[in-house]
């Protein structure tokens, strides 16, 4: 077995317990300990698939696979920052100024850069996966500035952010389970629709959920409520 092996089967283990975890949150009461405990649970498990993904990607670099190595990254880079902005909403909720403060917009701006340079790299190299998933760094980046000018004219800032994190993560650990996890599954020669659907079908899928939530909880969520009086 080759280290990216063993990294790719860590990967794949940490990945489930991520995905089980998330589903089981998602039908919980929000706010409840249990909630809260098993979105710890989440989050640890995020970071264990991110640093796994990171040093996938540093073995295909040393490999010559620079391609898929800077995609990689450039998956890291989104996945994590959506994990960690659902994150810092929660513990930063009683002030948006705490919320957008450094690292926020480098973070922002770093998301655009990187979203901007796969669409180059997925352009030069003939690659539209590259090029449809360059799309989530522009617009994440894009939407952290919207925000930060925004500021806190919407009253629910904190909660919108979270669980936009929370699904936004998700879609990437999805589709790694559609592209990897269920590819042993699925007929050898899939067809390259069949291929972009596994890819662009999450996150499509996500976009929808957070649009819902977000009219759902329009108005209910105050500045400053505590996450344990979240409406489930």
């Amino acid at each position: 077995m080759t280290i990216y092996d063993a990294l790719h089967n860590i990967h794949v283990g940490i990945g489930a317990v991520a995905l089980t975890s998330f589903w089981v949150v998602a039908v919980l009461r929000k706010g409840t300990r249990l909630h809260r405990r098993l979105g710890d649970v989440y989050l640890l498990a995020m970071l264990g698939i991110l640093l796994t993904a990171t040093a996938m990607a540093a073995v295909a670099f040393v490999r010559g696979k620079s391609v898929f190595g800077t995609f990689l990254v450039y998956l890291v880079l989104v996945t994590g920052t959506a994990a960690w902005l659902a994150f810092r909403a929660i513990r930063r909720r009683g002030s948006i100024d705490s919320y957008l403060a450094t690292p926020y917009r480098p973070v922002a701006w770093l998301n655009m850069g990187a979203g901007a340079a796969v669409f180059l790299l997925g352009a030069t190299q003939g690659k539209g996966l590259l090029v449809g998933m360059s799309v989530i760094g522009l617009l994440l980046g894009y939407r952290m500035l919207a925000l930060d000018v925004q500021g806190g004219a919407d009253r629910n800032w904190w909660l919108k952010r979270h669980y936009t994190g929370i699904i936004g993560s998700s879609a990437a650990m999805h589709i790694a389970f559609l592209n990897l996890g269920m590819r042993h599954l699925m007929p050898a020669s899939r067809s390259e629709t069949l291929e972009y659907l596994w890819w662009f079908g999450p996150v499509l899928v996500s976009a929808a959920v957070v649009i819902y939530l977000n009219r759902r909880f329009a108005g209910v969520a105050r500045l400053g409520k505590r996450s344990d009086e979240v409406p489930a």
